[in-house]
């Protein structure tokens, strides 16, 4: 009986696909065609592994990570300014529309921009849709912040854009995944099957020993999943 690899997740997969094929090498060294066959596993592992972890996925994480710093330097830089403003000396009016401005930037505190990113960015989005309304874009003009204002509007979508640059690599991570694990899988079986037709079923479970405590690990999480939850009764 077929060993049913589509249950073990893909990644630990991979790894423990190239040690059968060592060992199935190791084994059969003069024997061409199995030597074919643990290629192909070869091969298909790599397939996988590759689909597991993204090509530039890091860099794209440090990109993510220096235009939220950007932004947060622009938002904190918008606010200083405004408040340097609310206590400069000379205008009383200017002082009045810096206040105003002042505590719509910063309610309570820029704690938010050392947050989660996704609530920054919402925080931000709020911010900006004062700054550009009639009421905000006003007083931005009467303190002359237009330019502290431009680049903080550029940082926030050159962030926007770092973030939908990884969100796209990783909705197409499944897709490539699931058609390298298919494969490996259809590699796996046809290996296996040549080790049951010319040795036996026992031969071809030693040499993919490797992998018997996944699927093993696999189906046990599978079960914990599928058991109901017990009901705790009332007291």
């Amino acid at each position: 009986m077929s060993i049913p690899f589509s249950q073990i997740a893909p990644e630990p997969k991979a790894n423990a696909a190239l040690l059968v094929a060592d060992a199935v090498d190791r084994r059969r060294p003069d024997d061409a065609t199995a030597g074919t066959l643990t290629k192909l596993v070869r091969n298909d592992a790599a397939a996988v592994v590759e689909s597991t972890v993204p090509k530039h996925e890091k860099e794209l994480t440090a990109e993510i990570d220096f235009r939220d710093r950007q932004r947060d330097a622009a938002y904190t830089a918008t606010c200083l300014v405004t408040e340097s403003y609310t206590v400069l000396p000379g205008d009383p009016a200017r002082q009045e529309k810096a206040a105003t401005l002042h505590n719509k930037l910063v309610p309570d505190t820029l704690a938010f921009l050392s947050g989660s990113m996704h609530t920054e960015s919402t925080i931000l989005a709020e911010r900006m849709a004062y700054l550009e309304s009639t009421e905000g874009a006003a007083l931005v003009s009467a303190l002359g912040l237009g330019e502290f204002v431009a680049t903080l509007k550029e940082t926030m979508a050159a962030f926007d854009a770092a973030l939908a640059a990884r969100v796209e690599k990783k909705e197409a991570r499944p897709q490539n995944l699931y058609t390298a694990g298919a494969r490996l899988d259809r590699s796996l079986r046809a290996l296996y099957a040549y080790l049951v037709a010319t040795e036996s079923t026992d031969y071809a479970r030693e040499c993919f020993s490797d992998l018997l405590p996944l699927l093993a690990s696999a189906r046990a999480a599978a079960t914990r999943r599928d058991k109901p939850t017990p009901v705790t009764p009332a007291q």
